[in-house]
């Protein structure tokens, strides 16, 4: 039953998102596996091994979040809170995030533990569920592409989020963002395993999901992999022609369309004269982040709760003369997450918990030097790159992937010992 749980929890992970059974709050087959593993580990008192130092910092950044909820349950602010359509009522939205991030970090120690078990066969099975997936996500963009009728899976979304009104981007997440880290994270996985192909496959995929920053994290993780092979004496000759083919591709890429509009508009267009689509996005996000960080700065201990910073987002947005992008920003019956981890969580829960978050990012660098192949040092940057265009640290791929630093360390500890 519980190899079963284990292999249920890993393989359906990519598709949290799409196959939704409303119980309460979003119980899927991934997080059901979860759930009932959770269960498990508690009625059979099954104990996790973990180092010292992690169990502090994690303990510190639980204890902090939810000093935070309990204290922002009851506060009362000087000044009228946005309103907005709500899932549960706002109390309960916050407290529905608090279980999900109660979840996030179940599945990091469960997942601790399944890579302890078998880091083999659980993490081939991951692959399994990422190639999936991937697969599904060519499907969507070739498919919409060609203005092809395109199934669904159950429970999710329709229409889904698109590029231009058509081409479908988010694979099996909600959005291309979530969808393009989780494709370089199992490409991470891949290279951890030496399942070489699978991972360039999964790599090439991120394309389908049109996420600047995944695309960039993929160029990373690629180098970061082969730094070592590269810049040794025997292979510069080849490292050398790898670069100069890299460099000729990368130059050839950025005279196309995608380029301008999915990268170079998106990072460096104007935002005193909106005329492209990736201009307004760059706009929005500029804006949203500096009304998290006022949030932030004008609640720095404890933040403004879990859920809580779209009901301050109106009163830190920052000024402007410009009736229309007012307007726009305004975002009137919506909800607005400030769309960068690192800002949300200091918005949201304060500064103590920001820098506990970081020391424990840190944390899974250091344990990441056990990794030779280099593959998991490169998947926690790309996802520390990533975190600065994400929705939200309680994704609970993101804590099952960091668990397989920890998981290394830990064997590698038991070994020298």
């Amino acid at each position: 039953m519980r190899d079963l749980l284990y292999s249920c929890f890993f393989f359906f992970m990519p598709f949290t998102q799409a196959l939704t059974f409303n119980v309460g709050f979003p119980l899927k087959f991934s997080e059901l596996s979860l759930f009932l593993l959770g269960l498990t580990y508690l009625l059979f008192n099954k104990k996790i091994l973990l180092p010292k130092k992690l169990i502090l910092l994690v303990s510190a950044l639980f204890f902090m979040i939810t000093i935070s909820v309990i204290v922002n349950l009851f506060w009362k602010y000087p000044y009228p809170l946005r309103e907005y359509e709500s899932r549960f009522g706002y109390t309960g939205d916050a407290i529905a995030k608090y279980i999900y991030f109660g979840l996030a970090l179940l599945s990091f120690f469960i997942s601790v533990d399944i890579f302890l078990t078998d880091r083999k066969k659980y993490t081939a099975i991951w692959i399994y569920g990422s190639l999936a997936a991937a697969a599904y996500s060519w499907y969507l963009v070739i498919f919409s592409a060609l203005k092809m009728h395109v199934y669904l899976l159950p429970g999710m979304i329709d229409p889904p989020q698109t590029i231009n009104g058509t081409i479908i981007r988010c694979g099996t997440f909600l959005e291309g963002n979530i969808m393009g880290l989780y494709l370089v994270l199992s490409a991470a996985l891949c290279l951890y395993v030496k399942k070489i192909k699978y991972g360039i496959f999964l790599l090439i995929s991120v394309i389908t999901t049109f996420s600047t920053l995944s695309i960039i994290s993929a160029f990373v993780l690629t180098f970061i992999y082969l730094q070592h092979k590269i810049f040794q004496r025997k292979n510069l000759g080849w490292g050398f022609a790898g670069i100069v083919l890299l460099a000729a591709g990368l130059f050839f890429f950025s005279q196309t369309s995608l380029y301008k509009m999915y990268v170079h508009d998106k990072l460096f267009a104007r935002t005193d004269r909106i005329t492209t689509e990736a201009g307004l996005s760059k706009l929005d996000r500029l804006y949203t982040f500096e009304s998290a960080y006022n949030t932030a700065l004008a609640n720095p201990v404890l933040g403004v709760g879990l859920s809580n910073f779209s009901r301050h987002y109106d009163k830190y947005l920052p000024a402007t003369n410009d009736a229309g992008i007012r307007n726009f920003m305004m975002k009137k019956n919506s909800k607005v997450i400030p769309n960068n981890i690192y800002v949300e969580l200091w918005a949201e829960n304060g500064i103590v918990a920001l820098l506990v978050f970081l020391a424990f990012l840190g944390l899974l660098l250091l344990y990441a030097r056990e990794d030779r192949s280099k593959a998991l040092l490169g998947g926690l940057v790309c996802m520390m790159l990533c975190f600065f265009a994400y929705p939200t640290f309680t994704m609970i791929y993101l804590w099952a992937f960091m668990a397989a630093p920890v998981a290394g360390y830990i064997s590698h500890k038991v070994e020298t010992e």
